[in-house]
């Protein structure tokens, strides 16, 4: 009898707690893609800050203009003040380069 009442009250309490978690994601109000591209805005691109060409990234000259931007624009929230700067610098060097004939 004592083996029926632990078993019964260790299904109730796995029961119970699926149950909240359950609850828990239908009161959330981001869906899991709106999160996703919450978190993604919110990352530094490493790529970028570090001044280097990640071997995964092929970029145009005109993309990783547009991406310097974007990244600029997210301003203190995700870089720091030398972050920031360096990325400054890149964008400079690249207009400058390029005589700003195409971006």
């Amino acid at each position: 009898m004592k083996n029926i009442v632990k078993i019964f009250s260790l299904m109730t309490t796995a029961l119970l707690l699926s149950a909240i978690a359950i609850l828990a994601a239908e009161q959330c109000s981001v869906s899991f893609g709106e999160y996703e591209k919450l978190v993604q805005s919110n990352v530094k691109n490493q790529c970028l800050v570090v001044a280097k060409n990640c071997a995964t990234e092929a970029n145009t000259v005109q993309q990783r203009v547009n991406e310097l931007r974007v990244e600029i624009a997210k301003g203190s929230d995700v870089y720091t003040p030398d972050e920031l700067m360096t990325l400054k610098k890149q964008l400079q060097w690249i207009e400058s380069d390029s005589g700003n004939q195409f971006i």
